[in-house]
């Protein structure tokens, strides 16, 4: 049983698989693509290069989460979820091998929803957007 269990964290360490399942951007993971102006995908490593698999977090200096997404394979793959500094949310969206992929939400400072989207292999294919009071005041397809 010893010997199993050996080998099983020798062939972890040798191919370098994660055993963590969450990881904070700039400690213990490396993502390029993060930035809001960046066309890449997003691609984390940990801290010895190898591609990474769970969940990634990014925070703001006074502690509360700008970021969390989950990552497979360094690509980001799930739910990414982006708050605002006083910690409510402020986008959440699906992205499937690094693109996004499905409904999107974009809510203001207070919380309320203000967009809707839908995307499709990285582009927007409808949009809906809403006032204060949450009626529709634009709705686009075919984007």
């Amino acid at each position: 049983m010893k010997k199993i269990l050996l080998l099983g964290l020798g062939v972890t360490v040798l191919c370098g698989c994660d055993v963590k399942k969450e990881y904070v951007v700039g400690q213990d993971a490396f993502c390029v693509g993060l930035e809001e102006t960046s066309n890449e995908s997003v691609f984390c490593k940990d801290a010895n290069g190898y591609p990474i698999n769970g969940r990634v977090v990014q925070y703001y200096a006074n502690g509360n989460i700008f970021r969390e997404m989950t990552i497979r394979q360094g690509k980001e793959n799930g739910l990414e979820k982006e708050y605002y500094e006083n910690g409510n949310l402020k986008v959440e969206l699906t992205v499937k091998n690094g693109v996004a992929n499905g409904k999107a939400f974009a809510y203001n400072e207070d919380g309320k929803l203000y967009m809707e989207t839908v995307w499709k292999e990285g582009k927007i294919s409808t949009a809906k957007v809403y006032d204060a009071n949450g009626k529709v005041t634009a709705n686009t397809e075919g984007m």
